[in-house]
């Protein structure tokens, strides 16, 4: 199990430990053998697709987290253009490219 498991992965996965000891040695257990493999085989899978969620989710937060980091800097660069940008009558910008000695 890895540290990013969440309490549910981790509660199927002690319940899958817990049963599978029982699949060695089924004594003093009131289930079939059958039946015990069913119980453990569903849980293994439950386990699997809760951990699966997780990895979803995480992954969701993490693309949401970086979409308001993009949105925070964007609005700081547009901040810094309009600073270093000259004031521009209309809607066309003229660049002066004639060709100056350096001196």
């Amino acid at each position: 199990m890895s540290a990013t498991d969440s309490e549910l992965s981790k509660g199927l996965q002690r319940l899958v430990d817990g049963f599978s000891e029982h699949l060695v040695d089924p004594d003093g257990i009131g289930i079939e053998q059958e039946d015990l493999q069913r119980l453990v085989l569903t849980l293994q899978v439950m386990q699997s697709m809760a951990t699966n969620l997780e990895i979803e989710v995480r992954c969701l937060r993490d693309m949401e987290a970086g979409r308001d980091a993009r949105t925070f800097l964007a609005e700081e660069v547009a901040d810094h253009l309009e600073q270093l940008l000259p004031e521009v009558d209309g809607n066309v910008v003229k660049y002066d490219f004639v060709k100056r000695s350096r001196s």
